[in-house]
């Protein structure tokens, strides 16, 4: 999270103390983990429900810190209490650091912390499941340290109250870029495919798989994601599911269900520094950024378009369960023709610094990791770390890769295939930034106008963000997931809105929401192979009920309910659609006729 600073010393924060107003018990609403793509909107949502009907409100942001293996010396981190024992030796999970924000009033309290989302998903699905973990002394900066806030105040520290709520307490959702079937193929890869394996499972019959792994490692921080196997349990509520590493029957109620968010697209990024060729990169294709990533080529220049071949290129790859990763494995590389993991040992290459022609292949662990890796001299002092002609890959978002410094960032987007993952025709690749002028940030859009190119269905390298949570969750996630919706055009447009959202006022624009989607498959096809993924498609009916807008004049949308159906269950959405094929968009044959005069659709 680039835009967390520190700009005064640590101030403890003792459970005993009272540092902050609002010390009387609160409700915990939302205690989730995952995607850091969805960190920056869901910040934006939990703050609104935190402060309406005129609450004071109080948020809180702090970075993982440093968490080594068997202690508690990060701030903020993820627990899996699971253990395996092999031949009399007891294995443990590694804890798994997190950027954390905290949100909480008279309303409530909501919590994120950001990891990666297969991490989210299997710290979420693992039973029990897993922990917030908070150190008992915690930062706290003198002015807002998060520039998203909507009013731009000072972070306060958390009460005791707020401390007691979230120490130790279970998930009760996880954000998620892919779905959980395809979290749960990206960790048995990586265990069993690309060899991250180190404990195996224990139990007959299934010789020669593995359970929990090695730590995947950054070669420009050393942070660690580790992949640990879980089980899903089917919303229809199936029994007789256990857990993979505890052996604990796993309860039909704790059966998860997922929560639509919305579509975001992926975007290349090429180091923009003064004096590095990539400044005259302008297109990747998926064939050739499929030789790049793989090291097929060498690393060659001239696979991006306005670059010689007299170029080397310095890719940078993402672990194996993200979900960023994933998408662009299996909607970019794998389409172009080889893995990005292509020639990678998990023993010699771990972490990833791989020759490749004069170049290398280097491995960065989470977005902020990855993004600062495209810039030139990422690790500032360290030539070694330098990487002058980087090009990598993220989810875009404002809090992510958005320029916030006014587009002087040293790097910038190229398009795909010549199509735009931003704007409707591309310019110079500079990234969409926010104004400050306010002391935080704002980066409004009309209604209907983000991301053209990921609605009309032209751009191929994007996923449906979703939450993941069960029946005990559902209701306080649903209305999180909501307000993020509403107020993501107004505030953080990362994402096109998975609903319609109807405008507020009459000369507002209102939303019609997503209108495309990938063709889901049932999980029994997803497939080890490194380089293919079976899609057998599992797609059910769209929704026929429409979303009626009433302010101004009159408006009728429909929207997605995607596929993959239970049978008997037509709400509930199920099945892998990681690389799926794009359906889509419907609009112009399916947006039916409404009483009086209606605003024409951006499709």
């Amino acid at each position: 999270m680039k835009t967390l600073s520190y700009v005064s010393g640590a101030v403890a924060l003792a459970l005993a103390a009272t540092l902050a107003p609002g010390a009387q018990a609160q409700t915990l609403q939302v205690l989730t983990a995952g995607s850091s793509a969805q960190f920056g909107p869901f910040a934006v949502a939990a703050y609104a429900l935190a402060q309406a009907g005129g609450a004071t409100a109080h948020h809180y942001t702090v970075k993982s810190g440093t968490c080594v293996s068997g202690s508690t010396s990060c701030y903020a981190s993820l627990s899996d209490s699971r253990t395996l024992t092999e031949n009399g030796t007891k294995y443990t999970i590694p804890q798994e650091p997190a950027n954390l924000w905290i949100v909480w009033s008279n309303n409530g309290i909501w919590a994120y912390a950001s990891v990666d989302s297969t991490v989210g998903v299997r710290s979420f699905q693992a039973y029990p499941r897993a922990t917030l973990a908070l150190a008992s002394t915690l930062p706290l900066s003198s002015t807002s340290n998060y520039l998203f806030w909507s009013d731009g105040t000072p972070d306060t520290a958390p009460t005791p109250a707020v401390i007691s709520a979230l120490q130790g307490h279970a998930l009760t959702a996880a954000n998620t870029d892919i779905r959980p079937e395809d979290a749960l193929f990206a960790t048995n890869r990586a265990l069993n495919t690309l060899g991250y394996g180190k404990v195996a499972d224990p139990r007959s019959g299934h010789s020669g798989q593995f359970l929990i792994g090695n730590p995947i490692v950054s070669y420009f921080t050393g942070s660690t994601a580790t992949p640990s196997s879980f089980s899903l349990t089917a919303s229809s509520g199936s029994s007789n599911v256990y857990d993979p590493i505890s052996g604990q029957l796993i309860p039909a109620s704790a059966a998860f269900e997922t929560l639509p968010v919305g579509a975001a697209p992926i975007v290349f990024l090429v180091n923009n520094a003064s004096g590095a060729a990539t400044t005259a990169a302008k297109n990747v294709t998926s064939a050739n950024a499929a030789s790049l990533f793989s090291g097929t080529d060498n690393c060659a220049g001239n696979l991006l378009d306005g670059l010689s071949s007299s170029v080397s290129l310095t890719p940078i790859l993402r672990e194996p369960l993200s979900g960023t990763m994933n998408t662009t494995e299996y909607s970019v590389f794998v389409p172009g023709g080889h893995s990005q993991e292509t020639g990678v040992s998990a023993t010699s290459n771990n972490p990833l610094h791989k020759p490749c022609g004069a170049a290398f292949r280097d491995r960065a662990v989470g977005t902020g990791d990855s993004v600062k890796a495209v810039q030139n001299g990422y690790a500032a002092g360290n030539s070694a770390l330098a990487t002058s002609n980087a090009v990598g890959y993220a989810f875009f978002s404002y809090e992510s890769t958005g320029q916030n410094s006014g587009g002087t960032a040293p790097y910038r987007y190229i398009t795909l295939n010549s199509v735009d993952p931003i704007a409707t025709s591309y310019g110079t690749g500079t990234l969409p930034y926010c104004n400050t002028s306010a002391g935080y940030l704002k980066c409004p859009v009309a209604g209907g106008s983000s991301f053209p190119n990921l609605r009309n269905g032209s751009y191929k390298a994007w996923s449906i963000y979703r939450v993941v949570t069960d029946a005990a969750g559902a209701a306080n996630a649903t209305t999180l997931v909501n307000k993020a919706q509403a107020l993501v055009n107004s505030q953080i447009p990362d994402f096109v809105p998975f609903n319609p959202q109807c405008r507020t006022t009459a000369s507002g624009v209102s939303d019609p929401g997503l209108d495309v989607y990938r063709e889901h498959y049932v999980p029994s096809t997803i497939t080890t192979t490194p380089n293919t993924i079976s899609i057998t498609p599992n797609d059910g009916p769209r929704n026929t009920t429409n979303v009626s807008c009433t302010v101004g004049s009159p408006q009728s949308f429909p929207h997605l309910t995607l596929g993959g159906q239970i049978a008997g269950n037509p709400n509930v959405e199920m099945g892998g659609d990681v690389g799926g094929t794009i359906q889509g968009p419907f609009t112009a044959s399916h947006l039916p006729t409404v009483p009086g005069p209606t605003e024409p659709q951006p499709h």
